[in-house]
């Protein structure tokens, strides 16, 4: 049996794919890339293990990679993401994480972009960062990320397919967000009809969330009001360090990584998510830490 990949090199080999395929990509990324791979054994084992379903990626030209993947017709595309699954990487850095996951959705945002879809039975989508889903009235499918949904009035119940089961809708407001195991849902207005895979249906009315996941539906108790991305804010109220960074982070490229001798350290505020390198460089002045980065991709905290 193959060694496992290191969970974290596998997830900075993503992000650091990623940044090589993107349009920005400039001399510096490889640079810090280069500084990446020699750090760490682990390091070129994940990016070995990455770069292995195709070719084009193993040849660092960033954007090439990327016009060539994109322009593959549906049916090769489509072998080529199955043989990335074949080796192994979705299982190690969780599904929410791949970039090629949301390529070929109906939907999709990129990270740090927001778009808002009217459907045509008048269903009001909100994609926040990194979202992919999937159109086929009076049926969505959540496929990444995180959505803002106002379902109408009138017309058929909106149906949405979750990993662990479906929720059904009508004249209603809610927030759906899949994490790697379980999905996460907060009432607004109205309620949702929840069906685990185990056919347990349960109603969650407004004012309150819970999770979905393979054992069933759990009520976590009220929210405390809607999310504050769809203004632009990432809200925190003695929240920890790491579990900030880590919200941070899907809000731009790269890697973010925190020392465990600070992880537990908290912080609140309200903090915009149009500039990320600035609330980057003000920790220092809030917590006892320090920022240090190979490149603008792959920051450090400790």
């Amino acid at each position: 049996m193959a060694e496992e990949i290191d969970p974290q090199s596998a997830r900075e080999a993503v992000a650091w794919l990623t940044q090589l395929m993107s349009e920005e990509a400039n001399g510096e990324d490889k640079d810090g890339w280069q500084r990446w791979l020699a750090a760490s054994p682990e390091n070129v084992r994940a990016w070995q293990h990455i770069s292995r379903f195709s070719s084009q990626f193993s040849q660092l030209n960033g954007e090439a990679a990327h016009r060539s993947l994109s322009t593959v017709a549906n049916p090769q595309r489509r072998r080529l993401l199955r043989c990335a699954a074949g080796v192994g990487l979705i299982g190690a850095v969780g599904a929410g994480v791949l970039p090629w996951r949301s390529w070929q959705a109906d939907y999709r945002t990129a990270i740090g972009e927001q778009q808002r879809v009217t459907l045509s039975d008048g269903t009001d989508l909100l994609l926040n960062t990194q979202t992919a889903v999937n159109v086929s009235l009076p049926q969505l499918s959540l496929l990444q990320g995180e959505m803002l949904v106002a379902s109408p009035r009138n017309g058929m119940p909106l149906q949405l397919s979750l990993p662990q089961g479906r929720v059904q809708s009508h004249n209603s407001r809610f927030s759906l967000r899949l994490h790697d195991d379980y999905s996460e849902l907060a009432v607004y207005h109205g309620q949702l009809s929840v069906m685990p895979l185990d056919g347990q249906r349960t109603t969650l009315n407004a004012g309150y969330g819970g999770r979905l996941n393979l054992s069933g539906f759990h009520e976590v108790g009220r929210v405390s009001g809607e999310p504050g991305w769809q203004q632009g804010m990432l809200y925190a109220d003695n929240m920890r360090l790491d579990d900030f960074l880590a919200e941070l982070a899907r809000y731009r490229r790269g890697v973010i990584r925190c020392g465990q001798q600070v992880a537990g350290l908290r912080l609140s505020g309200a903090f915009p998510l149009a500039d990320t390198d600035r609330i980057i460089a003000s920790l220092p002045g809030t917590l006892p830490v320090q920022v240090s980065s190979l490149s603008k991709y792959f920051i450090s905290i400790s």
